[in-house]
């Protein structure tokens, strides 16, 4: 019972049948990222991938009701190959009411519709793309390969075929110097696209990437948390009146209870970023700790029997010891990607 998988999915795909149809990333240039650095992109045969169902199959049994197509870019695989897989995936799994999987906005923009569609009506219901800023500054400071229009015409192109449409947002990928271009633009490129979800990812400077190499150079200043939750306040902001399902679901976030859906839950979004950013500065150092440190999922936890007086404690060691707690801080959110 041999099947391969690949290093990751998103944090909504937990539970998913995960199904390797391609290895790695076509592309593998973004500095921020440390998946597939070194290998080399390549296609899975459509033999071998059913061959992985049969396995998974008697793994799994018809247990899974969802699947995720696994590496970076899999809507590359020819259509009629892809449509082949989908069928045998939805053969031996009958229980599964969701397939989704990554792509590249380059990929969208490029692959004629038609095949879009086919894939579509083959039962891939869901793409996750990362977006990651709206600024053309931005996008080529971390060499994303594609400029806002670009996101803008792939994320039509998807939501035209039918599939759902998840963007990932990276806040904190601008640095200090492009924080309010990164928001700004980032706002006026969903409102443009409107995707069903957008998905906020906190940035981290993992060691070994180029976007950590940069950080150590001094050519790329990280955010802090409240200078992170200051950002995307001012992203939700510039949303008002735009349809689309905020979510806050990757461990690297400080407020990961923010999520809703937009128009209508706007304001209370707003007004959860405000609740932190209103916090006595003492207190929003507690909770930073506690939140990178896995004590707490929420502020209102702080109020809890003993956790402000641990806290505290720990904080005082930081400053005993002499730490920047930033730098201790972004390495303790390093630490659990």
């Amino acid at each position: 019972m041999i099947f391969e998988q690949g290093p990751i999915r998103p944090p909504s795909e937990a539970r998913s049948l995960l199904v390797r149809v391609s290895r790695n990333c076509p592309w593998n240039r973004c500095v921020f990222c440390p998946a597939y650095k070194g290998e080399r992109f390549e296609h899975r045969t459509v033999d071998e991938v059913l061959e992985d169902l049969d396995a998974l199959k008697e793994y799994h049994g018809d247990s899974p009701r969802s699947a995720f197509l696994q590496d970076a870019d899999p809507l590359t695989t020819k259509p009629d190959d892809l449509i082949r897989i989908l069928a045998g995936l939805r053969e031996r799994f009958p229980k599964v009411e969701r397939i989704t999987t990554y792509a590249r906005t380059q990929t969208l923009r490029r692959k004629p519709l038609e095949d879009l569609r086919r894939v579509r009506e083959a039962g891939l219901n869901r793409v996750h793309v990362g977006l990651e800023s709206g600024s053309d500054r931005v996008l080529e400071l971390i060499r994303k390969g594609v400029t806002q229009e670009d996101h803008i015409l792939g994320g039509a192109r998807a939501k035209e075929a039918g599939f759902e449409l998840s963007l990932y947002v990276m806040p904190g990928v601008g640095g200090k110097e492009l924080t309010d271009e990164h928001a700004d633009a980032t706002a006026r490129t969903l409102a443009r696209i409107e995707p069903h979800f957008t998905r906020l990812r906190t940035t981290a400077a993992i060691p070994g990437t180029p976007l950590f190499d940069m950080q150590e150079q001094g050519e790329w200043e990280p955010l802090n948390d409240t200078e992170t939750v200051g950002e995307i306040r001012r992203m939700l902001a510039g949303l008002e009146g735009v349809r689309t399902r905020l979510e806050s679901d990757h461990i690297s976030n400080l407020l990961m209870h923010l999520r809703g859906d937009l128009p209508d839950e706007h304001g209370a979004l707003l007004a959860h970023c405000d609740a932190y950013l209103g916090l006595p500065e003492e207190d929003r150092l507690l909770f930073i700790l506690g939140r990178r440190t896995g004590r707490l999922a929420r502020v209102e936890q702080l109020d809890r029997a003993g956790v402000r007086e641990e806290l505290q404690g720990l904080l005082a060691q930081l400053r005993e010891a002499g730490h920047d707690f930033d730098v201790v801080t972004a390495e303790l959110r390093r630490q659990i990607l």
